[in-house]
C-alpha cells in the first residue's frame, strides 16, 4: 500500500513539476515584427597590391614550428618552376586543414595556392623566372594565425 501511496505521490510531484515551465512566448503574445533599415552599398574591400617587397615573418610558439622547402627551378628548369613543400615539424598536427601559399611573380600576377599539412605535400608554381614572392601563412586549432615564410625567390 506505502509503495502505491509514494509511487502516485511521485507521479503527482513530477506532472507538477512539467506544468509549471513556462507556457508563454517570450513576448507575450505578440507577433513579431520585422525591421527593415536601407541598405548602403560597401566599398568593396581594398586588395593588397602585389608587391615584391617581403614583409615581416612571424615566429611559432616554442614546441609548434613546422618547416617547408622552397625550389627553384624544380622539376623542371626548363619551364622556370618553382615547388614549395610541407617538410613537418614539431607543431604539424596543431596545424588547421589548409596552410596558405601565395605566390607574387615577378610580372605582378598573385598565385594563390593551399598545401596539406601532410608531410610531403608540394605545390609547383609554373612559369616563374626572375625574382618571385614566396608567402606562407599556417593557422592553429589553438587560435592565431602566422605568416612564417615571406622571401624572394629567384628562378633562373
Amino acid at each position: 500500500m506505502k509503495t502505491r501511496l509514494l509511487s502516485a505521490l511521485i507521479v503527482l510531484l513530477l506532472a507538477f513539476a512539467f506544468s509549471a515551465a513556462c507556457t508563454g512566448s517570450e513576448n507575450g503574445g505578440v507577433p513579431p515584427t520585422t525591421e527593415t533599415s536601407p541598405t548602403t552599398a560597401l566599398p568593396a574591400a581594398p586588395t593588397t597590391p602585389a608587391s615584391l617587397t617581403p614583409g615581416p615573418t612571424q615566429t611559432m610558439p616554442p614546441g609548434k614550428e613546422v618547416a617547408f622547402q622552397i625550389t627553384a627551378g624544380y622539376p623542371s628548369r626548363f619551364t622556370h618552376d618553382i615547388t614549395i613543400t610541407f617538410s613537418g615539424g614539431k607543431g604539424q598536427d596543431l596545424l588547421k586543414k589548409n596552410i596558405d601559399v601565395r605566390v607574387t611573380k615577378s610580372t605582378g600576377e598573385v598565385i594563390t595556392e593551399t598545401l596539406q599539412p601532410v608531410i610531403g605535400d608540394a605545390v609547383t608554381i609554373t612559369e616563374a623566372k626572375g625574382e618571385n614572392r614566396v608567402e606562407i601563412t599556417v593557422s592553429l586549432v589553438t587560435g592565431g594565425t602566422y605568416k612564417v615564410i615571406d622571401e624572394i625567390v629567384e628562378v633562373p
